[in-house]
């Protein structure tokens, strides 16, 4: 299996190139402020959330300004939302593709999750000048930052798989999801502390393996204790939804260019 996996990356390394950039172009073109948007969406949702929940309701947010708070975990999570939802509409919108030329078809897949993370690489430039001014240093536990990046993106590519596979199927998917991430938005703690979360809800809640992951990005940052078995259950399940995934794909693999 392992070998199937990395195929993509060493035997179609080019085409899985060229779909990342024409991923990239694609987004933007005929824009006016063009890849300035991948500065402008988080930066505008930041201001939103900011006022909303830092002067309408206020959360705790242990000494932190709630503007870091809010940004720490607003990034990852535009992250997996925008790679989900281009992932769920990626064999679709590419079906001349798959039914012309052979290849893989997970390299569709691949391809958005690597574009969307370069999104989030220039997305995150915009942290910089809010630790400046409020004079936040950041820790050498940021480091940490890095595995959990890369358990977000197993997770991520497990789930594009799967849900670009269903959407073949069934089209109602790409009009469900964005439904479906925002009500995972809310059950995730990204704009509010874990800390309001009823004690009797915690266990239940911390099953959403993005819950381990955005508290973890929070604990390297600023410090934080780092809550080990919630970014351990994180790990596993991610790894479990993309073997899933990941066969699920292989299985219907064959029949795509059929349904397409």
């Amino acid at each position: 299996m392992q070998q199937i996996f990395l195929t993509p990356f060493l035997k179609y390394k080019y085409l899985l190139f060229q779909l990342i950039i024409r991923e990239i172009k694609s987004r933007y073109k005929q824009s006016i402020l063009g890849y300035g948007w991948v500065l402008l969406n988080p930066l505008l949702q930041l201001l939103v959330y900011s006022f909303v929940f830092s002067v309408i309701f206020r959360f705790p947010t242990n000494n932190v300004p709630y503007s870091i708070f809010l940004f720490i975990g607003l990034l990852p999570w535009l992250y997996l939302q925008t790679a989900i939802s281009s992932a769920t509409l990626s064999l679709v919108d590419h079906s001349d593709l798959l039914r012309k030329v052979n290849f893989p078809r997970e390299v569709l897949i691949y391809a958005v999750i690597i574009a969307k993370g370069i999104d989030f690489l220039f997305a995150s430039l915009i942290v910089v000048p809010f630790l400046l001014f409020y004079h936040i240093s950041i820790s050498s536990t940021a480091i940490l930052i890095i595995p959990l990046i890369f358990i977000q993106i197993i997770l991520m590519t497990g789930i594009g798989l799967t849900i670009s596979t269903l959407n073949l199927f069934y089209r109602d998917i790409q009009y469900l999801i964005n439904l479906l991430l925002m009500m995972w938005m809310y059950l995730t703690p990204v704009v509010y502390p874990l800390s309001l979360v009823p004690k009797e809800w915690v266990f239940l809640y911390k099953l959403n393996p993005m819950v381990g992951l955005v508290e973890g990005y929070r604990s390297a940052v600023f410090n934080y204790p780092f809550d080990t078995g919630t970014i351990i259950w994180s790990a596993i399940l991610s790894i479990a939804i993309f073997i899933l995934g990941f066969i699920t794909f292989k299985n219907f693999e064959g029949i795509f260019a059929d349904i397409v």
